[in-house]
């Protein structure tokens, strides 16, 4: 008998160790509803952190880490404490870094400006970039791939033109198009040249980008800004470069081709006209726009 104790009362005392612990996971577990409470929280928390608060916030999210246990859903979609086989342990982020992706994406927006009103803040979209670069390894590929095309607009609204172009070539916005790369790169060679005064340059990587825009791959082509709400047509998009280049060639002394451009600008403003014809909002901002031709 004393040897049958000596067997039974230490099984039976990992057993109710065992089931404690099981209960105290169950308890304190993870659940759908605890993790859309937890990223509703942190979502509030960085939205009402000020704008020097924002990496510092950021940073934390990615480095801090505690015990969470759950429990893995069985084949009826349900979970069990009597599944303790289920049971899920580990020092995880408070939110997963695919959602720390998300939230990062909505930063570069928070610092992009909103036009003449505001200028993008360079200095906190080119600490968000540093940041997100560490970020991106513990991504998933779909999040990963959508954090580098906001990094893409974080390099442009921070003027690093060279970063952007490197970022196009070394492949990694692979959802895109060779053609759409091609195109992009040579638009942001555009303004490259455009700061850099030298006007031939800059019209001649401009023309590059509208032939892509006039492509067939662009011909659904809509982009909404999302800090003022305004959705440009491919009509608007091509009809601005054009002026664009119509100014330079007009700055470099040839009236001829200005004229050109200004006569494309304007048969492509009257079809953007006519597309935005049911939203007031970007049909006002595009009426301002098309005053210097005269519709």
């Amino acid at each position: 008998m004393k040897t049958l104790a000596k067997i039974v009362v230490p099984v039976l005392v990992l057993a109710l160790v065992a089931a404690g612990f099981v209960y105290w996971g169950w308890k304190n577990r993870e659940t759908d509803e605890s993790r859309r409470a937890e990223r509703k929280a942190v979502r509030s928390e960085l939205r009402a952190a000020p704008d020097d608060g924002v990496l510092k916030y950021l940073e934390k999210l990615l480095s801090e880490k505690s015990f969470r246990v759950w429990f893995e859903k069985g084949e009826d979609g349900t979970e069990c404490p009597c599944r303790f086989w289920t049971m899920r342990a580990g020092m995880l982020t408070r939110v997963p870094y695919d959602y720390i992706g998300q939230l990062t994406e909505d930063q570069f927006i928070r610092f992009a400006g909103n036009g003449s009103e505001k200028q993008p803040d360079a200095a906190k979209i080119k600490e968000l970039l540093d940041f997100s670069k560490k970020l991106l390894p513990k991504c998933s590929s779909e999040a990963a791939i959508s954090l580098t095309e906001r990094r893409l607009d974080g390099y442009f609204l921070a003027g690093d033109y060279d970063g952007a172009i490197a970022l196009l070539e070394s492949g990694a916005i692979s959802k895109r198009s060779p053609a759409w790369c091609k195109g992009t790169a040579a638009k942001l060679r555009a303004h490259r040249a455009m700061d850099a005064k030298d006007n031939k340059e800059a019209v001649k990587q401009l023309q590059v980008f509208i032939d892509f825009m006039l492509s067939d791959e662009q011909k659904d082509f809509e982009d909404c800004d999302p800090t003022t709400g305004i959705l440009y047509s491919r009509d608007w998009v091509v009809a601005r470069n054009y002026m664009r280049c119509s100014k330079m060639c007009g700055e470099l002394g040839d009236a001829a081709k200005s004229a050109e451009f200004k006569e494309l600008a304007k048969k492509h403003f009257s079809r953007a006209l006519e597309k935005a014809k049911d939203d007031q909002k970007s049909l006002q901002a595009l009426k301002e726009e098309v005053k210097p031709v005269g519709l």
